[in-house]
């Protein structure tokens, strides 16, 4: 059955139907699908096949994943992301999960120090509230940006996991965030901006530390509260700009952005939030931002964080001999070469 599952992802990812599928290989779309459905166990010859066809190697339709179980509760995608892609975009989060769970596993890392702490939310204020008792719990200053975002999170213990976009058919995801086997960890796209990428993840942070009791709240609304006033604390905005304000320079908001690394139209909203500007004001600079075609893409893209731990766990497995060259390509989804002529790649 794992090779029909890995006969159907690599299809899918090669964007082929089963009718592409069936013309590469000279066999009818019904048969590709009973392959898929492990209805027909395919012998070593038609392996060969399968794998000339779509370009992989044997071992890659052979590879078994020890898949753990996700409930996907807090997954946020847009109506189009339907379908086989959904599927598809699924099964490669459930095995990054599984990658990474066995590289901290075999990593001898303790996950009970990857508990984070919970916050109550009553009401509409409390996500505010909740934002600023997480910066005071993990020593965060309530008038300074979060310089590195994936960093903090992970030096916590909250895994990040990157998804390739392939061919841009997973951009109608959004985000998730889950615990799985006791360690919390929040997936994202790879190919999306700073401002945008920081923003996801402090949304996803909120699924995670938010415990919302009135079932009238709506938790994706609170959410992104926790992340505005993670991103910018009431009192370092008000620092910033002043408690009332008639007007705001573009100047200032472009500086904003530069500073605390969030959108100029996050930091208009949370002006707003805070009463700091008024609802007329709100809506001139959201027209004025239109009109320039900012909101689609604004001036000044903050550059995107990188998280690098996934990948010194493995080089660190591999340098320890824990497991093998192959194995921490596999891993990494590299060639032994790439793997070998890496930047850095020396051994002391």
């Amino acid at each position: 059955m794992e090779v029909g599952k890995n006969l159907k992802r690599i299809r899918l990812l090669k964007n082929l139907s089963l009718k592409d599928a069936g013309l590469l290989l000279n066999m009818s779309a019904p048969a590709v699908s009973k392959y898929e459905k492990g209805e027909i166990h395919p012998n070593s010859q038609k392996l060969i096949e399968f794998a000339n066809a779509y370009g992989v190697k044997v071992l890659d339709l052979l590879k078994s994943y020890n898949t753990p179980e996700m409930k996907f509760n807090a997954f946020r995608k847009r109506q189009r992301l339907q379908g086989e892609n959904l599927e598809l975009l699924k099964e490669i989060i459930q095995n990054k999960v599984a990658d990474y769970l066995e590289v901290i596993e075999l990593n001898e890392i303790k996950t009970s120090n990857s508990k984070i702490k919970k916050y109550t939310c009553n009401n509409d204020n409390d996500a505010e509230l909740a934002a600023e008792e997480f910066r005071k719990n993990y020593k965060l200053s309530i008038n300074q940006p979060i310089p590195n975002l994936i960093n903090m999170l992970e030096n916590i213990g909250i895994l990040i996991i990157e998804i390739n976009n392939t061919d841009g058919r997973f951009s109608d995801f959004d985000g998730l965030s889950e615990v799985v086997k006791d360690i919390p960890l929040i997936v994202l796209l790879n190919d999306i901006d700073g401002e945008r990428q920081r923003f996801t993840i402090a949304h996803e942070l909120g699924h995670l530390v938010l415990n919302i009791k009135d079932e009238n709240l709506n938790e994706e609304k609170m959410c992104n509260k926790f992340a505005s006033s993670l991103l910018m604390p009431k009192e370092a905005v008000i620092n910033e700009f002043g408690i009332s304000r008639n007007n705001i320079s573009f100047y200032e908001l472009r500086a904003f952005k530069s500073e605390y690394k969030v959108s100029m139209a996050a930091t208009v909203y949370r002006l707003k939030e805070l009463n700091i500007i008024s609802e007329y004001l709100f809506k001139k600079i959201n027209i004025s931002f239109s009109s320039k075609g900012y909101k689609k893409h604004e001036p000044d893209p903050i550059e995107s964080e990188k998280s690098n731990q996934f990948k010194r766990l493995v080089h660190k497995l591999e340098v320890d001999n824990i497991i093998s060259l192959n194995r921490a390509c596999e891993l990494l989804g590299i060639t032994i070469d790439e793997y070998n002529n890496e930047d850095n790649n020396y051994r002391y």
